[in-house]
């Protein structure tokens, strides 16, 4: 919801252009049939990164930027630039959407503010938990609001609990045990609020984005992740690890692994 109570306005999108970025071929009417092909074509193709951020760039959240980016570019980004965009995308395919902001509990011990970016789609008056930017650990397809039932999502499990009723928290099964993700409410915040975040983590140096050079996607059987210049392809049969020995084996794999092609030089 904007301040003053209604739906956004959908902005007008190639959806040509972005069906065609993310190889989606299918329905384009406001189904969760069309939700969950969306979903997962988008977290398949257009990778989690922050890559710009070590070029030197702005991180920019204005439409425009974002579909040039990402469409015309075909460019990933972190999770307030995916996010973001996806939200505009699936208003323009006539979805109900809000963003919601979440306190990352995974990997992090001491308590952190709450910075991360998600999405809440309402369906047939049902609400969905849709995510395409958390690294590492991103949903494939968009999760039921309903706690303590495991969503089986290709090699990854993933399900929601919830003491309250108004706080959230999304757990995955990794290793054999379930381990919390994020915790978030249902507050919902438009886009100017993820501004103050979305400044903060590209530029502060004692955040991991400007610390390291970070790129992720999901793949058939497990995922791809390039932290600097070491590369894991985690699937069914182990990981295996590639280290990039100069920038131009970097920016080989880079073309391999996740499809892009970087211009520019990197500041680390």
């Amino acid at each position: 919801l904007n301040q003053q109570g209604a739906t956004p306005t959908p902005l007008a999108f190639d959806l040509d252009a972005y069906c065609a970025r993310i190889n989606y071929t299918g329905s384009r009417d406001p189904t969760l049939g069309t939700l969950k092909g969306l979903h997962f074509a988008h977290a398949h193709n257009v990778p989690f990164e922050n890559l710009d951020i070590h070029l030197g760039q702005a991180i920019s959240l204005q439409p425009a930027d974002l579909f040039a980016k990402i469409v015309s570019r075909k460019r990933g980004g972190y999770c307030y630039e995916v996010n973001s965009f996806f939200a505009m995308i699936l208003r323009v395919f006539g979805f109900q959407v809000h963003g919601l902001l979440a306190r990352v509990l995974f990997s992090h011990s001491a308590l952190r503010p709450r910075s991360h970016q998600l999405l809440l789609v309402t369906l047939d008056n049902e609400p969905w938990i849709a995510d395409v930017g958390f690294g590492s650990c991103c949903l494939r397809e968009p999760v039921r609001l309903t706690p303590d039932v495991v969503n089986e999502q290709g090699p990854d499990s993933f399900r929601l609990k919830t003491q309250t009723g108004h706080s959230y928290i999304l757990e995955a099964l990794l290793a054999g045990r379930w381990q919390d993700l994020y915790e978030f409410s249902l507050e919902p915040f438009d886009l100017v609020d993820f501004e103050p975040f979305n400044y903060w983590n590209s530029t502060s140096p004692h955040v991991r984005f400007t610390q390291q050079k970070l790129c992720t996607i999901p793949a058939p059987e497990g995922r791809i992740v390039a932290v600097d210049m070491e590369f894991k392809i985690h699937g069914s049969h182990g990981t295996r690890t590639i280290t990039a020995k100069s920038h131009e084996e970097y920016l080989e794999l880079l073309r391999t692994h996740f499809g892009l092609e970087i211009v520019g030089t990197f500041t680390i």
